[in-house]
């Protein structure tokens, strides 16, 4: 029995890096004053095709979709923001004081597996709602870049574009269709396809054909109204003002139906075709779209394997205690209680070994100390500690060994 194609196991001798990313994306966030949400993986398939997009290749290709035992039809998530609409409506948390949030799980989307692409995958994000000042879609890069600076992920780029609103893309969107037209034959299916229903779409596809026919397709900022256009321009000065380095892409668009305004991409060129690690961007009339009140909202969402592939390497996995159990196991298992107290990693052995093949995996193990204990041991209440450094060992008096364990660690 094999994994699911385009799913992955994570194992132990990885969690580490795991755990450290989750952990340092916790603090910076909340540090930022931003509360974490937590919403279904599974959601009705209307929110999705709604809020995503249904001419989006999210919604007509790439959805994990099905009928439950109710006839109705549910998706698995294939990204977070529309859910945490949905949850920000259904919950009435317009009247929550705090308008920021952040979530960390998994997402499914049924594509094609490669280096950095798999089909369940795993985002951090972040949403704001309410706040329509161009300041927050500055905090929103600054925090990602934060994130990421904290991770030590390095050769990053920030790309930025102005994509418009309901009001002016119409009228781009009619030119483009109009250029591409006239390019039909070249284009690959997927834009032919694209052409009719999400024409913007073409200027992200990563066909090499469509890509050069792109670069010299009509501009989304010649046709940006005024109001999309002095938005823009303050954010680009709020990032100038706090020493962020951009790249203005005229080109770039996400592939989700919601964004207006102001997105960006944070990409590296280290993953090859798949090298955008975090993007986002404001979306102002979802929350409206979904059934709420008018609502502004911008965020992003940083894919986790993506960034695990960039941290540098984890010191190889270790145990604080390692506990060699001869034939005392319920002894053992006590001092193990006791340890637990300092917040260190324990491991019990209950295998029957002899010691010297114990000391041996607790060396594969890279355990600091190594706890004996025997029947002679549990008799006179001692343990006999060795440390894995120098080699040496000691009896110790079991309490006093556990209360100073634990003062250690304080």
């Amino acid at each position: 029995m094999e994994v699911l194609r385009g799913f992955k196991d994570i194992l132990p001798q990885d969690i580490k890096k795991w755990q450290r990313l989750e952990r340092i994306a916790r603090q910076t966030l909340e540090s930022f004053g931003y509360k974490e949400i937590r919403t279904p993986i599974l959601e009705k398939t209307a929110l999705f095709a709604r809020g995503v997009g249904e001419a989006t290749d999210i919604v007509e290709k790439e959805m994990y979709t099905f009928l439950d035992k109710g006839g109705e039809s549910v998706t698995l998530r294939p990204e977070g923001t529309a859910g945490t609409v949905r949850a920000f409506i259904d919950n009435h948390l317009e009247n929550y004081p705090f308008k920021k949030y952040y979530y960390i799980g998994p997402m499914f989307r049924y594509e094609r597996p490669q280096k950095g692409r798999l089909r369940q995958f795993h985002q951090i994000g972040i949403e704001v709602f309410g706040i329509d000042n161009p300041a927050v879609d500055a905090e929103v890069v600054l925090v990602d870049k934060i994130m990421l600076d904290r991770l030590n992920i390095s050769d990053l780029r920030i790309e930025i574009n102005n994509i418009g609103c309901p009001e002016c893309r119409p009228e781009y969107s009619r030119r483009l269709k109009e250029y591409f037209q006239s390019h039909r034959d070249s284009l690959c299916d997927d834009c032919k396809r694209r052409l009719q229903r999400n024409p913007l779409r073409i200027l992200d596809c990563k066909n090499k054909t469509c890509s050069q026919i792109a670069n010299d397709a009509p501009k989304i900022t010649d046709f940006v109204c005024d109001s999309c256009k002095d938005h823009y321009n303050k954010v680009k000065d709020n990032l100038s003002a706090l020493g962020i380095e951009f790249e203005e892409n005229p080109r770039l668009v996400r592939g989700l139906d919601y964004y207006t305004k102001f997105v960006f991409e944070i990409i590296t060129d280290r993953l090859g075709a798949q090298g955008t690690v975090s993007a986002g961007g404001r979306y102002d009339n979802l929350v409206e779209q979904l059934g709420g009140k008018p609502t502004s909202g911008i965020g992003f969402a940083s894919g986790c394997e993506r960034l695990i592939s960039l941290m540098d390497e984890e010191e190889a996995q270790s145990i604080d205690y390692y506990i060699a159990s001869l034939d005392e196991d319920i002894y053992a298992m006590d001092i193990a209680r006791g340890l637990s107290l300092t917040g260190r990693g324990v491991y019990v052995e209950y295998e029957k070994r002899s010691l010297k093949s114990m000391l041996k995996k607790a060396d594969k193990m890279n355990a600091r100390f190594v706890v004996i204990v025997g029947e002679n041991e549990k008799n006179k209440g001692v343990v006999v500690v060795r440390d894995m450094a120098d080699s040496t060992q000691e009896e110790k008096q079991v309490n006093k060994f556990i209360e100073d364990e634990v003062a250690r660690w304080r």
